[in-house]
């Protein structure tokens, strides 16, 4: 049966994405090579960042940022921060799984400890990182689905003309949803390359891989309706069958979306604006069931983002109306209870709008973007410590690198496109 679409004021959605490391790999485009001038490796006294870290007998990572045409990295423990890229480095940002590597723009490449950049796809619009090792999957420019490590050994899992708009890796990286030609969703086993569809639409919906369900069943989809910015989010089982409206509308964001534990956290419910009728919500997989869990209509609520044991949403709210210019205003950052027992500001500065929070691997800091009150504001990047048991607030650090300004249509500044945090894997017990 077709699912069921199912209107409401709020919104959900979730995306998962991860890919496995496949063994030797075939043929594909050749790695090709563009000089990078010397890293410059800068050693500090001790910054605020590693100041933290050792307070709380923790370890952050790094982060990697661009900032007008240039890629900067800095160790948030060791204090030591590099330029990577001088000239000509373009969002997005993201990290390998291992951490050793950094893709930006058009799936260019360079080790995180410098050297040159790498081509290993060409020049891609579409892009990921598997979830383990350094293995980057991409849609090259004439078409083809095209998995590669940086340099350049790959392997093509569909040819060139395939159509490819998005994709989206499972949890256990076995399996990869693409949507193509603007009507269908396949499901494509990264080793044996078979790619069933599992859901077909009419061209007056065209569907965009959103993700997966944290344990790997459902499909997410936006099905995207002519002349509206705010979409259905719907889901289908991954081995194909009944679509499921799991939330309707919602603005399509990839940072709008979160796993959290078994479920999937996301802001719906806005039409137009992030500033204006947003909710934080809870979606449970199959049959898709969601929970309002800010459950306050005298702010919208934007960019969930869930603690490691899924005890807790870190979210940014704003008084719900609509900003004028788009992201004008007092952003504040609030801490939800996934129980729904327990709600908290964290950060209130009136003079300020906090964004974009991520958590630390031990969910004991968020990160967090401050700026000004107008959206072309440069944001500095905060840490703001955290108890992972009560949730109680601790100091606020930084600001530990300075980012710039971030794009971003009607008031949704991407600080997560401009840059990407490597969390330091926490010990075990």
């Amino acid at each position: 049966m077709a699912g069921t679409v199912v209107v409401v004021a709020i919104l959900l959605t979730g995306a998962v994405a991860a890919i496995i490391v496949l063994p030797p790999l075939l043929s594909g485009p050749s790695s090709k090579t563009t000089p990078s001038p010397a890293v410059s490796s800068t050693p500090a006294p001790k910054c605020p960042s590693a100041l933290a870290a050792a307070a709380s007998r923790t370890q952050l990572g790094v982060i990697a940022w661009v900032k007008q045409g240039s890629l900067q990295l800095l160790d948030l423990d060791a204090c030591t921060h590099r330029t990577l890229v001088k000239v000509d480095a373009n969002p997005p940002v993201r990290f390998s799984a291992d951490g050793n590597w950094v893709a930006f723009g058009r799936a260019s490449v360079v080790s995180a400890s410098g050297g040159d950049v790498l081509h290993p796809l060409g020049h891609a619009a579409t892009w990921q990182w598997a979830p383990d090792g350094d293995r980057i999957a991409g849609v090259t420019e004439d078409g083809a689905l095209v998995l590669s490590d940086p340099n350049g050994h790959s392997r093509t899992l569909l040819p060139a003309g395939s159509a490819v708009g998005h994709l989206a890796f499972s949890p256990d990286g076995g399996r990869l949803a693409v949507d193509l030609g603007g009507d269908r969703i396949d499901v494509l086993d990264v080793q044996s390359a078979s790619a069933p569809t599992i859901y077909r639409a009419g061209r007056k919906a065209p569907p965009e891989v959103a993700g997966w369900s944290p344990d790997g069943r459902w499909v997410l989809f936006w099905s995207h309706l002519r002349g509206r910015i705010a979409v259905p989010l719907n889901a289908v089982p991954a081995g194909g069958g009944d679509w499921q409206n799991v939330f309707t509308p919602m603005l399509p964001f990839a940072d709008f979306l979160a796993p959290c534990g078994h479920d999937v956290a996301f802001s719906g419910g806005g039409i137009r604006f992030p500033s204006k009728g947003n909710q934080i919500i809870l979606s449970t997989p199959g049959p898709w069931r969601f929970h309002n869990l800010s459950a306050d209509f005298l702010r919208s609520w934007i960019w969930p983002a869930c603690s490691p044991d899924g005890r807790w949403i870190v979210a940014t709210a704003t008084p719900n109306h609509r900003e004028e210019p788009p992201g004008y205003g007092v952003r504040s950052l609030w801490l939800l209870n996934t129980q729904g027992k327990r709600r908290h500001r964290l950060i209130g500065d009136p003079t300020v709008a906090a964004e974009a929070p991520r958590w630390s691997a031990d969910g004991t800091f968020v990160l967090f973007v401050r700026r000004g009150l107008l959206p072309g504001d440069s944001g500095s990047l905060m840490l703001l410590a955290i108890n992972p048991r009560s949730g109680e607030p601790g100091d606020s650090v930084g600001p530990i690198a300075h980012l710039g300004s971030a794009p971003g249509p009607g008031g949704h500044t991407n600080w997560t496109v401009v840059s990407d945090w490597h969390r330091a894997t926490p010990p075990s017990g």
